[in-house]
């Protein structure tokens, strides 16, 4: 095997084995899908996602296996053929949506019944229908130009075909069946054969491996030059940025107001516009050029709050004073309802992050909540009422004002203060666009702090768009950096912890001390003998191979080209620790186990020029194949046989 095969086989086998959180991440950062088509996988998912696949009589079978479904250049695809690439477009959706499935579809309802859009009736059905075709298309597309270019699987991915091919009858035996044909009917449908699934896995497998084969042939052709190009003119897209912010909500500054029937409260222009005046001057006061730390910002940010909690307890002093307690006080502040909020988050551009695999790391990026709305910071008046002691017991009344005194000191002992929230080398692209050309100013230097407004557009009934303020985001520069450097090459040896006590809600797995103890000396134990032999990179491997629970036993625990973020943070960090260097060595723990470490060294790709191939490498690949898909027709012929009336599993573990 080549090295290039190598390295590619280390990182499929990465990939599969990276937890449930990162793939989760790289998925939503792709820019490219990249299908991988495993009989086992898919076989095994579509089992636990669909259900209820109707039993079809002899002629049903024979017409779904003669007839015609679409015509994809030169390729006749039957019903039978499509209904493949249908039940897997189906599993396909349901495994990247898991998390939140029974929130777009029904778990108990056939898809057929499930209306997506109402205006043309198009249900769940049509649209698994339509992705089943476009897939058809796009494999199909895949698959004749690596005929055309004359390619072929390489001998690895042939071999492993045969040897699925080999065992299949074992593994439907395994599930029950008594072939791998009656296996793939409970799965497909009693048209289903072994003979023509084999036509569609080495169609889609072939197609697969080319657009795999072919992606990497256009990184490789790259030059420096290329990404230095594509790089010029958004350098700053590549950077990362430390900082601070703190979002001041319109909300909070509103006064007055008028309450309907309904608890609704309506304002007047001019007491809109006297809240967004006060707004815009305590955003300013934040923003003041003194507050250049994040110690002196949070305590303005505390100095604020008290100004305004006090402001509001000398509000309701005076109100109960005056207050004629037999008739309701519509604009009592205590009992006012907030005004119903209709504060849409702002839309964010999509921001991914590509790797090698043209896959990447993700972090979510949400528009502002109001923190301030969590604090409720009052600052409770004193009683100035206390009266001489006396020697004799004290009446109730005594003891209820005592105890009220209790309940305001303890009031002020739990007084939270918001406080700005810490950003630490965020890439550009998962920044809010608010704060994004602020920060990106090359200018900009430590201690720098503004006060930017976030303002909402809609458009009216006659085309005119209407900005609306909701607030103030109040911006504090504390670092950049332009990621260049190297991304790291390490091995390790996983010691998973082992016992715990799994929560039957949350279905998480937690460990005593003594089972994250009992971990920590085994791991401990195989880096003493490590150091106690050859103590090299190759007897780091071979040790890997024989005790990790992470990996096949073949990799020697090897992961390259690891990036920021793409392993759980304790790892991440070691890697990346500044002091990192070749042979150094130690104990990570995390939620898994423990790890031993072994750093191999940097690697030869700077960690900037990682994120800007594969930003071109995107943009490329979906040219590519874009082109590819123009190239050949597409013809819908009879899908009437495709079974629309399925029902997705709700005892499977992905809903």
């Amino acid at each position: 095997m080549s090295a290039s095969s190598k390295k590619k086989l280390r990182k499929e086998q990465e990939a599969a084995r990276m937890t449930q959180k990162q793939q989760a991440a790289k998925k939503e950062a792709t820019k490219l899908k990249i299908y991988t088509w495993s009989f086992w996988v898919v076989i095994a998912l579509c089992v636990a996602i669909v259900a209820g696949i109707a039993l079809k009589g002899p002629v049903t079978v024979a017409l779904e296996r003669m007839t015609t479904a679409v015509k994809v250049g030169d390729h006749k695809v039957t019903a039978t053929e499509l209904n493949y690439f249908y039940i897997d477009a189906i599993n396909q959706y349901c495994n990247e949506y898991s998390s939140y499935l029974s929130y777009l579809l029904s778990t108990t309802t056939p898809l057929s019944e499930q209306v997506i859009d109402k205006t043309t009736g198009k249900t769940w059905a049509d649209n698994f229908v339509d992705m089943a075709v476009n897939q058809a298309k796009n494999t199909y597309a895949l698959y004749d130009a690596a005929k055309a270019a004359g390619y072929e699987l390489p001998k690895d991915e042939a071999d492993a075909m045969q040897k699925l091919y080999d065992s299949m009858d074992d593994y439907a035996e395994s599930k029950g069946y008594s072939n791998a044909t009656k296996y793939l009917q409970s799965i497909y449908g009693k048209s289903a054969s072994e003979k023509s699934y084999k036509k569609y896995y080495e169609v889609t497998s072939l197609a697969s491996s080319y657009y795999n084969h072919h992606t990497e042939e256009i990184k490789n052709s790259y030059q420096p030059s290329d990404l230095r190009a594509f790089e010029d003119g958004k350098k700053y897209e590549y950077n990362s940025y430390s900082y601070a912010s703190f979002y001041l909500n319109l909300d909070k500054f509103k006064e007055g107001g008028t309450k309907d029937d309904k608890g609704n409260v309506t304002y007047t222009e001019a007491e809109l516009e006297a809240a967004k005046a006060a707004l815009k001057e305590a955003a300013e006061n934040l923003a003041n050029a003194e507050n250049n730390s994040v110690e002196k910002l949070n305590a303005a940010i505390e100095a604020m709050e008290k100004a305004m909690a006090e402001k509001d307890t000398s509000k309701d002093e005076g109100k109960d004073e005056d207050k004629d307690d037999s008739k309701p006080d519509a604009t009592d502040p205590s009992t006012e309802a907030t005004e119903p909020s209709s504060e849409a988050t702002e839309p964010s551009a999509e921001a991914t992050e590509p790797s090698a695999e043209v896959e990447a790391q993700t972090d979510d990026v949400s528009e502002p909540t109001d923190p301030s709305e969590s604090t409720g910071a009052t600052d409770p008046s004193e009683s100035t009422g206390a009266s001489e002691p006396e020697a004799t017991e004290p009446s109730e009344g005594d003891k209820e004002e005592d105890d009220k005194k209790d309940d305001k000191e303890e009031d002020k002992e739990e007084v939270k203060y918001s406080t700005a929230t810490e950003s630490k080398d965020v890439l550009y692209s998962k920044i809010s666009s608010v704060m994004q050309e602020w920060l990106r100013d090359e200018a900009r230097k430590n201690g720098d702090i503004t006060a930017i407004p976030y303002e909402t557009s809609t458009t009216n009934s006659e085309g005119k768009e209407i900005k609306t303020l909701k607030g103030y985001y109040v911006v504090l520069f504390l670092d950049s950096t332009d990621n260049n450097f190297a991304l790291a090459n390490v091995r390790h040896i996983l010691v998973a912890f082992e016992g715990g006590t799994k929560n039957s809600s949350t279905g998480q797995t937690t460990y005593s001390e003594s089972e994250k103890n009992a971990a920590k000396e085994k791991a401990q134990k195989l880096l003493d003998e490590w150091k106690a032999g050859a103590a090299t990179e190759d007897s780091f491997a071979e040790l890997a191979n024989k005790n990790s629970d992470d990996g096949d036993g073949t990799t020697g625990g090897l992961y390259e080209d690891v990036y920021p973020g793409q392993m759980v943070t304790n790892f991440n960090d070691w890697c990346f620790d500044e002091s990192r260097k070749t042979g150094d060595t130690g104990l990570v723990e995390s939620e898994y186990g423990y790890h031993v470490m072994f750093y191999v060294g940097d690697s030869e790709e700077l960690y900037r020029d990682y994120m800007i191939t594969n930003d071109k490498l995107s943009e490329d690949v979906e040219a590519w194949q874009k082109a590819l898909n123009e190239s050949i027709s597409l013809e819908t012929k009879n899908t009437k046989y495709i079974n629309r009336d399925l029902i997705i599993d709700s005892s499977s573990s992905y809903v």
